[in-house]
C-alpha cells in the first residue's frame, strides 16, 4: 500500500454537519478500499489565495493515508462532484519521497564532483610552483 496526501478545501458557508459528512463520506471511501486514515489535520478557515466560486476563505483538511491505487478513481470522482469541496489535491508521498531521494543523490554527486575538480587544480597549482622554483 502507498502512502498518499490528501488536502482539500471546503466551502466555508457550508455548515459544519455538511462538512462533517463530505468529509465522513471520503473517509468512508478510503476505508472501504481496505486503506486506512493515517493522519488528520483540520487548519481551520484561512483566507484564499485567490477566490474560488466567488468565496475568498475556505476550511483546509490536509490527510495522510495508506491505500491501494485503486481507491483513486471513486475518491477522485467523489471531490469533482462534491458541491462542499472547493478545490483537492492528492499526492502520492513514495513517489514524491523518491524523486527527493533522486534529487538528492544527483545533487551530491554534483557537488562531488565539483570538489574533485577544485581539488585538481590546486594539485596542479602546487606542481606548477615547485616546477618553476
Amino acid at each position: 500500500m502507498a502512502l498518499y496526501e490528501l488536502g482539500i478545501i471546503i466551502d466555508p458557508e457550508l455548515p459544519p454537519e455538511a462538512e462533517t459528512v463530505a468529509l465522513e463520506r471520503l473517509e468512508k471511501i478510503i476505508i472501504d478500499a481496505e486503506g486506512s486514515v493515517v493522519e488528520k489535520d483540520a487548519r481551520g478557515r484561512r483566507q484564499l489565495a485567490y477566490p474560488i466560486n466567488k468565496k475568498n476563505y475556505g476550511v483546509y483538511h490536509f490527510w495522510k493515508f495508506e491505500s491501494g491505487g485503486e481507491v483513486m478513481t471513486d475518491l477522485n470522482f467523489e471531490l469533482r462532484t462534491s458541491d462542499a469541496v472547493l478545490r483537492s489535491l492528492i499526492l502520492n508521498l513514495d513517489r514524491e519521497l523518491r524523486r527527493k531521494r533522486k534529487m538528492d543523490a544527483k545533487l551530491q554527486a554534483k557537488a562531488a564532483k565539483k570538489a574533485a575538480k577544485a581539488e585538481a587544480k590546486i594539485e596542479q597549482a602546487e606542481q606548477d610552483a615547485e616546477t618553476e622554483s
